[in-house]
């Protein structure tokens, strides 16, 4: 696990793994969530380069589900925070350093020689991209963990999508969600600004949160 301290937002870095899968609605980020989860991959990383504003995708774990789908299900870092897209980047490569990339082709593509160099990455999967998790600079997480979401009204937040849903839990061990249930009154959500949309009936919300306030090394 890595942690880059910023201030008004952190991130954690760890290798990409399943979590225990939960039936659930397919909800994104709801408010009163503690974090934003994505999934870092070096293509994404490629054409956020062009980007002046580079967004960041929800990292759905749970099994899919019929029921429709709840929340936000984009993070935008704004130009006041081009140096906290900049420090992922960094992190992204220096991890890659101990953890190479390891990549599946589509289709009949074929992985290169050593000595052809990079192959093209619009011909393969990177099957080990790294998690990242958006918090407040201020959580806690060795006393609080990775992966609660400490939201108290998520069933008021997931009403205005959908009548009936479950909660898409990252961590479904028992003592976890207690933990969660009990202390969410203790644990701000993340600070972000929740976009105007008009929320359609079992649809997510495209539209990207942003930070409320800059974030510096």
């Amino acid at each position: 696990m890595q942690r880059l301290p910023l201030t008004g937002l952190a991130v954690l870095f760890s290798l990409l793994t399943l979590l225990s899968p939960a039936h659930a609605t397919n909800d994104n980020f709801l408010p009163g969530d503690s974090f934003f989860p994505s999934k870092v991959l070096y293509e994404n990383l490629q054409r956020q380069e062009q980007e002046a504003e580079p967004v960041y995708y929800y990292n759905y774990i749970c099994e899919l589900a019929f029921c429709g789908y709840a929340g936000y299900s984009q993070l935008k870092l704004d130009k006041q925070n081009e140096q906290l897209a900049a420090n992922i980047r960094k992190a992204y490569l220096h991890i890659r350093k101990s953890q190479p990339i390891r990549l599946r082709p589509k289709k009949n593509a074929k992985l290169p020689q050593k000595n052809q160099g990079n192959p093209n990455l619009d011909n393969f999967y990177e099957t080990n991209g790294l998690s990242i998790f958006f918090y407040n600079e201020d959580y806690d997480w060795q006393r609080l963990k990775i992966g609660l979401k400490y939201n108290e009204n998520w069933r008021e937040e997931m009403k205005k999508f959908i009548n009936a849903g479950r909660y898409c839990a990252f961590v479904k061990k028992g003592d976890a969600l207690k933990r969660s249930t009990t202390m969410a009154k203790q644990v701000p959500p993340l600070n972000v600004k929740i976009p105007e949309a008009d929320i359609e009936t079992g649809k997510k919300v495209d539209l990207p949160l942003t930070p409320t306030a800059p974030s510096k090394p």
